[in-house]
């Protein structure tokens, strides 16, 4: 189960079923959809299954209530024809939308005025990873433990984003403090492709040439990447040794791992857009313009300040608790019967 429902279900009075359209009965009454993408298991659905998931959900609908958990404006990368389709048929279909903040809200809500709007947030992460001192992660990862350590979570998805990180990262300056980034699931691929390369591949392999010049020049005791996908013991472990969270996105919706640095206390600093800058600004947090470098270069010395401050504390966390998330849930989804 994804941590987000983890969390949910833990403290709501309803049970989860993880099933398929095609397994939906009368005593199912409500369908909550969260990622279209996994409908087809994350690959890309061909229009013969986009009519048929249709059918399908006209079908059950005449029974059951379709509510939409929107996580994403669309699939994060790599989106396509059939995936916007996908996207665009489980929003027309839904009865009632879940939104994760305002922004989402207000701008669902013109698009589809029949259907029921809410706001539920997204609930912290306290019961899904392990929590770790910040001297024992350090001390497993091999870090130093006087050391300024950035995280950025998540998988890097494009290029502008691996810029974006390291050159923020690059222009900071510490007089006594050594500084240390760590990411979880950095890109390494080709900037540009070209006509021929994979012609070339037999007697020279550009893409593996770049991706090793490109880790062999990110290495410890300053960079601590990772390229593939970590458990949730590697993750938490990144998370715990870390001082700040970096949210390395340009033009998405929500981030989970704001409600991850916001359980383990960490300060967080995040793009100014969706319904992240909602939640960063109602914490006190700092927000950056993604297209602007100075500003990213404030935030984060701004995130630094906070980091050594012994006075700071969250404002708000208390709104994300799983429990309080979960009863708001409950008292939706009851409404809609």
């Amino acid at each position: 189960m994804h941590p987000y429902l983890k969390e949910i279900s833990l403290f709501s009075k309803y049970g989860f079923i993880n099933g398929r359209l095609e397994d939906v009965n009368e005593d199912i009454k409500i369908i909550n959809v969260h990622w279209p993408e996994a409908i087809f298991g994350w690959s890309e659905p061909t229009e013969e299954e986009l009519d048929r998931l249709e059918m399908q959900i006209s079908e059950c609908k005449k029974t059951a209530k379709l509510v939409y958990t929107k996580h994403d404006y669309l699939r994060n990368k790599g989106t396509t024809k059939n995936f916007t389709r996908l996207f665009k048929i489980i929003e027309e279909n839904s009865d009632a939308f879940i939104h994760l903040g305002e922004k989402s809200k207000s701008i669902y809500q013109k698009l589809y005025p029949s259907a029921i709007h809410t706001r539920i947030y997204h609930p912290l992460f306290k019961n899904t990873f392990q929590t770790f001192t910040k001297e024992e992660a350090r001390n497993t990862l091999g870090i130093q433990k006087d050391a300024f350590v950035i995280i950025v979570p998540g998988q890097i998805r494009t290029h502008k984003e691996r810029d974006m990180i390291l050159k923020a990262f690059k222009g900071l300056e510490f007089k006594k403090r050594q500084k240390v980034l760590i990411a979880t699931n950095m890109r390494t691929e080709l900037r540009y492709d070209f006509p021929g390369r994979v012609r070339l591949k037999p007697f020279f392999d550009f893409q593996n040439f770049f991706k090793e010049r490109f880790k062999g020049s990110h290495t410890p005791p300053t960079f601590y990447f990772n390229y593939s996908h970590l458990d949730e013991k590697e993750y938490s472990l990144r998370f715990s040794a870390s001082d700040m969270v970096l949210i390395p996105r340009i033009n998405i919706l929500n981030s989970g791992n704001i409600f991850l640095g916001l359980a383990l206390n960490k300060i967080v600093v995040g793009p100014g857009i969706g319904n992240m800058e909602e939640i960063l600004k109602q914490n006190g947090l700092p927000v950056f313009n993604p297209d602007s470098h100075r500003s990213i270069k404030s935030a984060i010395e701004e995130g630094i300040k906070l980091s050594n401050s012994k006075e700071f504390e969250f404002s708000n966390t208390h709104e994300y608790d799983p429990e309080i998330i979960a009863r708001e849930y409950d008292d939706f989804l009851k409404s809609l019967l």
